[in-house]
């Protein structure tokens, strides 16, 4: 039988005891606190560099790809005015076969060398993408469909009412168009009436675009 008195509680302890007691869960409790703090900041940092990063390689990439684009539009422009030549000659002499393959051989070329993209309905299904991104679509202009934003857009607003709206594109028109994928959390998204599209307001969005010309 254990006749030692059961200390295991602070009211049980002698005051000197209790009070070394406290005094060693304070110095436990700060350090611990201090870990947590430090440890806060470190992810903290880490987590804005590593956004520093993909910025800055979104931007690069970007670049590099307006670059090329640049590059490659002279190219482009002769090789298609050629084949649209060859087109329109083979489309009088009634050959519609060989006109068709031509026309399917430039919208092929284009996609390729461009990395142009059928336009979806919307850019919702591009919301695990990364802010920063660029895509390049052909789009016809409409001015039907619900848009939320001006300038930039929430990513489920119709792309072809978009780019009416921020007067990249006519109502009807075919064209090329770049699109550049933001962050829309912290965005308010202002509706106006332009160009015979009314856009809505919205608080925010998690996805956002702006629309360019290509």
């Amino acid at each position: 039988m254990n006749d030692e008195p059961d200390l295991s509680t602070l009211d049980e302890l002698p005051d000197d005891a209790r009070a070394a007691v406290e005094d060693a869960e304070r110095a436990v409790a700060a350090v611990r606190d201090r870990a947590a703090r430090l440890t806060a900041e470190v992810r903290e940092r880490a987590e804005q560099e590593c956004a520093a990063i993909r910025d800055r390689a979104a931007a690069e990439e970007a670049a590099l790809q307006q670059e090329a684009t640049r590059e490659l539009t002279p190219l482009l422009r002769e090789l298609f005015d050629t084949l649209r030549g060859l087109q329109e000659t083979y489309t009088r002499a009634g050959k519609l076969d060989e006109a068709l393959a031509i026309r399917a051989r430039v919208r092929q070329l284009r996609g390729d060398l461009l990395g142009v993209q059928t336009a979806p309905d919307s850019l919702a299904g591009y919301d695990g993408a990364e802010p920063g991104r660029t895509l390049t679509f052909e789009v016809t202009g409409r001015d039907d469909g619900v848009v939320w934003g001006t300038d930039v857009y929430t990513a489920d607003s119709r792309l072809a009412s978009a780019v009416v709206h921020a007067g990249v594109v006519r109502v009807g028109e075919r064209a090329l168009v770049r699109v550049s994928l933001l962050d829309g959390a912290d965005q308010f998204f202002e509706g106006t009436d332009r160009y015979g599209v009314q856009s809505n307001d919205y608080p925010s969005f998690p996805l956002a675009f702006r629309v360019e010309r290509a």
